[in-house]
This record gives structure tokens, sequence and C-alpha cells, in this order.
């Protein structure tokens, strides 16, 4: 039970939301347009959903003050605002029918609203709860039911880089708690098809000369005597082995730090009834966000099957412009003496284009901002 996870004070602030919402027969739902973002949004949505609340769904990019007051004031019912607002509630302070589900840090302010932010609950906002997490407690607080919503959470968490390491405090108590149809395994970090497709569009591991060139993997595998038209899930242990050992390799050629290091291999989670690995549900979700569609994926898993090509297409056009983007980046950085920048293409490419450099291309010894003009 969630009452047995978190402490009073959070539980309660929680149930003060869920009765809020429980009681409206209409509500707007403003999600951050990334992949926690949209993790969130798809298990809001089914929350409602199952309690037959009719709900809008949007998302929010600009979070500054004048623009979130805009779109607060644009329709006068109860909104939820998730993995976002914490800090932006100080721009509507009077306004009531406000449901904030946060984890950023923000400046503490007085308002009418309701405002649950990991933080204020001794959770660490940064490693232990992204805004998924969030939405899943208030989906939990709702309905224990909603437990079934688990992978969005996780999808969420991976997202935000929150399972680097394994997942830790509030998300790993969570997992193991709501995670019984569940299953996890110990693997090289890869997604989806045979072994020549999952290197080629590998962004997280970025492999040099491999990702987005498959020729060059095919190379590679025939080189080591790993079959590349076989899944992951179909080698053998030798084979396995052979295929980390000289991926690290390739990894270390490119002078990446620990951290990228130890990506490579990581927990990979299956569920019971869901087509995709944790992995691939995240990079779904957030490849069909960072190319417009957010909306795609939470009408898929809303129920409409209809749509689940378009989907899938969308991330693979996603992984093809960031594959572009970020060997183009790499070529064109700007060095000063403290730091280096590169300037993005697109907006919502830039933080996806920088995590792929910061880790595993650029060198590690300077910061690295992506600019977009």
């Amino acid at each position: 039970m969630l009452k047995d996870i978190i402490d009073k004070e959070f539980y309660d602030q929680l149930k003060n939301g869920a009765r809020r919402i429980l009681n409206e027969d209409y509500v707007r739902v403003l999600a951050h347009y990334d992949g926690d973002g949209t993790s969130s949004a798809i298990i809001l949505t089914n929350a409602l959903k199952r309690k037959d609340i009719k709900f809008h769904l949007g998302y929010i990019k600009a979070l500054d003050g004048e623009s979130f007051r805009k779109r607060i004031e644009e329709d006068d019912i109860t909104t939820i605002v998730v993995d976002a607002g914490s800090d932006q509630v100080q721009y509507v302070p009077e306004y009531e029918k406000i449901i904030v589900l946060d984890h950023h840090f923000f400046n503490r302010t007085t308002i009418k609203g309701i405002n649950i932010n990991a933080r204020d609950y001794n959770v660490d906002g940064t490693r232990e709860a992204c805004g998924a997490t969030m939405a899943f407690l208030m989906a939990l607080a709702m309905d224990e039911a909603n437990a079934d919503l688990l992978p969005f959470f996780v999808a969420g968490a991976i997202a935000d880089k929150q399972d680097m390491g394994g997942f830790h405090g509030l998300n790993r108590k969570l997992v193991e708690a709501y995670g019984s149809k569940s299953h996890v395994f110990r693997g090289i970090n890869l997604e989806g098809g045979n072994l020549i497709d999952s290197i080629t569009y590998s962004t997280d591991p970025f492999f040099n000369e491999l990702t987005g060139k498959p020729e060059n993997v095919e190379k590679f595998l025939s080189a080591i005597n790993v079959p590349g038209n076989l899944t992951l899930q179909e080698l053998g242990e030798d084979q396995i082995r052979k295929l980390a050992v000289n991926l690290s390799l390739k990894l270390l050629e490119q002078g990446v730090g620990t951290e990228a290091l130890k990506y490579l291999e990581n927990d990979i989670m299956s569920f019971d009834g869901m087509e995709f690995s944790s992995k691939e549900l995240s990079n779904i979700i957030d490849g069909n966000g960072k190319v417009g569609w957010n909306s795609i994926p939470v009408q898929f898993f809303l129920g409409d099957k209809t749509v689940r090509e378009e989907m899938v297409k969308n991330w693979k056009v996603f992984k093809t412009k960031l594959i572009d983007y970020v060997y183009r980046s790499n070529k064109e950085l700007f060095e000063e003496s403290h730091l280096r920048y590169f300037y993005a293409p697109e907006s919502e490419m830039a933080g996806a284009i920088s995590g792929a450099l910061m880790l595993y291309l650029a060198k590690q010894n300077k910061p690295l901002i992506g600019f977009n003009v």
C-alpha cells in the first residue's frame, strides 16, 4: 500500500489532491513536453479515464512566469501540472484550482493551490523521483488498482536518467512494491530488432562510427564473429560476453567517463502484457515527443492501437535525426578556454544532442552547452 512507502505528510497531501481530482467531472492536464512529462501524461490520463473523468491534455515548453500564467488562465477548471510547476506557481498564487506534481528545485512561496514536490519530503528529485514518479503516486492515491501503470513510471525515470546504476530511493521502493508483473534482467543496454538495427539506432550508448552506420556495424560484428541477424535475446552467453567486451572497448576508445561506461550494461525490465521493454518504451515515448508527436504514444496507450505503426515510425525518425545532428554538432563544436558549445538545429533536440555529446563523444574536461537559434 502507498501509505507504507511514503511518510504520512506526503501521503496525506497526495490524498488531498486525489480527492479534489475525483470530485471533478472534467480536468485539464498540463505536462512538460519531454519523455518524463509525456510518460506522466500517459499515467494521469489513464487514471482519469478509468474514473470516467473527462480530460484535456496539453504540454508545457515555456516555463517563464508570463507564459505559465497565460497557460493556467486559458481555462477556469482544475488543472494538474506535472513534471513542472513547483517554481512557476509563484506567478499564479491566487489560483486555487491547480495541483502541481513536480520533482525539480523550486523557490517556496505561499499559494492557494496544491504544490506537491518530492523534495519537500526528503526525496532526492534528481536521483530518486521524477515527474512520472509523482504521476504514479497520484494515480495510486486515486486508486491502488492503477499499479499496472508502473511501466510508464519506469519509462519516465529512464527518460530522466534516473536508472543509471539502478533505481534508488523512492523509485526503487515503488518498483519493489508494485513490480510483481515486471521482470528484471541485466543485459547490454540496446533496444529492439536484430543486432545490426540495435547498434545502428543506439544513441545511449552512442558508438562513434557504428551508430547510424549499418555497414560499419556489419563489419564490426563479423570481425568478432557475432551474427548480426540475431536479436540480443537469441545470443548465447559467450556471444553476449564477447559483444559486451568489444562494445566496452569501443567506448573506451572514445574516451568516455565511468558513468557512460556503466550505462553499457543496465537493468532492463519487461512487463507482463507489454510488448516493449522498459528502455524501448521510454525511447518510443521520448522519441515521439522530440519530433512533436507527444500525444501519439498517449493515444496508443489509452487503447488506440491503430497508431502503433505511426508511433514506431516517429521513433525511428527521431533516432535518424538525432544521430545526424550528433555527428554534425560534434564536428562543429566551438572551443573556449573553460567550456565548449554548439548550436542545435531544433530546440527539442538540444538536450538529446547535448547528452550524447557530453557522455560519449566530447572530451570530459570542460562543460558543454547547447544553444538553439
